[in-house]
């Protein structure tokens, strides 16, 4: 019995603490929030009137366009007819604004020839001599031309499935350089560039992501990673006029080379993200966009699909740098805080409990640590940050933790006033306070459970590490109190006190 209750205590500390040594020795530490290391807070406003539902939308899109840029739990929220962005860690504001700057909207846009548009310089290289206009490709391992123009290539007729896009493959050869007319002879055609470093000359749009379903975009991985989409019912329409003009290679979206077809670009913020091939004139309810795209490159494709537009345009009002000084004043005040609040704890918890304090002592301790480790651990694999409310949500649990100890002692109390000795009463008392425990916690896990799934911003931090702490108490209390009470309750050093919990008790 004594042998398995050491192991319990002996190997939760020697973990706790090698864990904590390796975060410290690695600088893996938890990522703090804008109020607790400074950064930039940045204000948007629409440009004409949007209602509270318009804002909602445009909240949601630039805190997803955020995350996924890697910013450590950027708080969007909505405030009157402004909607207020604060970026912790971000110190530079042309930074912040150009982060916040993901107002654009998906475009679709025919590919023309470069004899379509207007020539940026003097001696814009373009095919001549009746060479097949270049076009992108969304593929890792094609060539590029010395041009810096990509040539799609024909996909066999039988290669790829109905409803497909198929991602152009280009082959290898040179490209004839010829000037290009200084205006264009479509209208509204320019040159943009391409993810991969090219150009494409692409027509007026005649659609935008709102033809898409919102959110609907996911990863295919049959014949190579691909993307396939819901058309919405309203944007099925416009999506299958623009799709049968390059199927049919109208004049309007010409075919860049004999035998191939058309393409679309998918434009985001004047940069082509994909020009697939049309396969086919129309589409029933949903689109693949197929080729040789890498997983990377599929994911980044399907989350420009996913965007969605923005239902009215914002701009920045105001950019406010939030200095780390100020974050540092903050932190050490939430730290004295904690600290003065758990100083007078455990000063009242020695008063009432004598030598079990002790143990209160030891497993507030083990708990700290395993509290820090696992909120580095969990900054290292999400975009959460440590904030002020992240920090009075550990100080609430530090309440919930204490609650376990005094649930548990004062058990034993009432088992010593029944006229046990100290070494009966412990492990019997335990036992029959464990489902209290237990089931104390696990109420303040649903509790954090549902405030995180239906919050967000600062008030999600407090929801994740009431959750994060409420699970160490749970550790700390089985592996931890539980086997240092009962080796404490065996030992001579309790069986030689008279007063015990600060009560008279029999020792036999």
């Amino acid at each position: 019995m004594k042998r398995r209750l050491w192991t319990s205590l002996i190997g939760v500390v020697l973990i706790t603490l090698s864990t904590l040594v390796f975060n410290v020795a690695t600088d893996n530490t938890p990522i703090l929030g804008l109020d607790l290391q400074g950064g930039v807070s940045v204000i948007l406003a629409p440009v004409e009137p949007a209602t509270e539902q318009d804002l909602i939308i445009i909240r949601d899109l630039i805190r997803d366009e955020l995350e996924r840029r890697g910013i450590a739990e950027p708080d969007v929220r909505v405030q009157g007819q402004t909607i207020v962005v604060d970026l912790p860690g971000v110190r530079d504001q042309d930074e912040a604004l150009s982060a916040v700057d993901v107002s654009g909207v998906v475009e679709l846009r025919p590919v023309l020839n470069f004899s379509d548009c207007p020539a940026p310089e003097a001696t814009q290289p373009a095919l001549g001599l009746g060479d097949e206009t270049p076009s992108t490709g969304s593929a890792p391992d094609t060539s590029v031309e010395p041009t810096g123009f990509r040539r799609p290539q024909a996909p066999p007729a039988d290669s790829i499935p109905g409803d497909t896009l198929p991602a152009d493959t280009l082959p290898d050869g040179p490209v004839d350089i010829a000037p290009a007319p200084t205006q264009a002879t479509v209208p509204g055609a320019e040159l943009l560039p391409t993810r991969d470093g090219s150009v494409l000359c692409v027509g007026p749009a005649q659609g935008t992501g709102e033809v898409f379903e919102k959110g609907s975009a996911q990863l295919t991985g049959d014949q190579g990673w691909g993307v396939a989409v819901d058309l919405r019912g309203d944007g099925q329409a416009t999506w299958n006029n623009l799709a049968s003009q390059c199927y049919n290679a109208a004049p309007t979206c010409p075919s860049t080379q004999p035998g191939v077809r058309g393409q679309i670009a998918i434009v985001l913020d004047s940069i082509v993200q994909s020009a697939p091939q049309v396969n086919q004139p129309n589409f029933t309810d949903s689109v693949a966009i197929t080729g040789d795209f890498s997983r990377d490159e599929a994911s980044d494709l399907a989350n420009v699909l996913n965007r969605g537009a923005f239902p009215v345009e914002v701009e920045a009002q105001e950019a406010r740098t939030v200095s780390a000084s100020a974050g540092t004043d903050s932190l050490r005040a939430a730290v004295i805080a904690g600290l003065i609040g758990l100083v007078l704890v455990l000063v009242f918890l020695v008063a009432y409990y004598r030598w079990l304090a002790l143990v209160i002592v030891g497993g507030i301790t083990v708990w700290a640590a395993m509290v820090f480790t696992m909120a580095s651990f969990v900054s290292g694999w999400t975009n959460y940050a440590l904030s002020l409310a992240g920090v009075t949500g550990i100080i609430v649990a530090i309440g919930v933790t204490v609650d376990s100890y005094v649930v548990f002692f004062e058990r034993i109390k009432d088992e010593l006033r029944n006229g046990r000795t100290i070494k009966n009463a412990a492990p019997r008392s335990f036992n029959m306070t464990w489902r209290t425990i237990w089931s104390a916690d696990v109420v303040s896990l649903i509790g954090a459970f549902i405030l995180f799934w239906l919050s967000v911003g600062s008030v999600r931090g407090f929801a994740l590490y009431l959750g994060l702490t409420t699970i160490c108490d749970l550790l700390v209390c089985y592996f931890f109190t539980r086997p240092a009470v009962l080796l404490l309750a065996q030992s001579k050093l309790m069986a030689k006190r008279d007063h015990v919990l600060g009560m008279n008790v029999a020792t036999a």
